[in-house]
């Protein structure tokens, strides 16, 4: 399982859901607009449509909606929860607690770093 907010769909999204898929049957779960804590204007997209572009992604075997990560846990009961490098010693306690308690392995992607947020805020600072 993978989990994310996929706000805007960039370069760093596909290369690290094409290597999460390399592990078998990729989910992923796709954080609601009101759970979503990107600041002011986020999430640029409505969650149906970001949903909709993740199912579109032939490495994707399954998308859904999600209150947030723990709430992915509960609906796919994952084996493993991968997220991208940059989440190396940043998971939140809630999330590494929960995958401890169900036996669920957590893994990290080697891909490129990329941030929609760093995107958007630089699009935003050079007009």
């Amino acid at each position: 399982m993978a989990n994310g907010v996929f706000d805007i769909l960039h370069y760093g999204h596909v290369l690290y859901l094409e290597q999460a898929a390399l592990l078998g049957r990729l989910v992923v779960t796709v954080t609601r607009d009101k759970f979503v804590n990107k600041g002011p204007g986020r999430p640029t997209n409505q969650e149906d449509h970001r949903l909709a572009v993740v199912k579109a992604l032939r490495c994707v075997s399954a998308a859904i909606l999600v209150d947030g990560a723990t709430d992915g846990f509960n609906r796919v009961a994952p084996d493993i929860f991968i997220k991208g490098q940059d989440y190396i010693g940043k998971i939140q306690q809630e999330h590494w607690e929960e995958c401890l308690k169900r036996g669920i392995e957590i893994r990290y992607t080697d891909t490129p770093i990329f941030s929609a947020t760093k995107i958007i805020n630089d699009r935003l600072r050079t007009g």
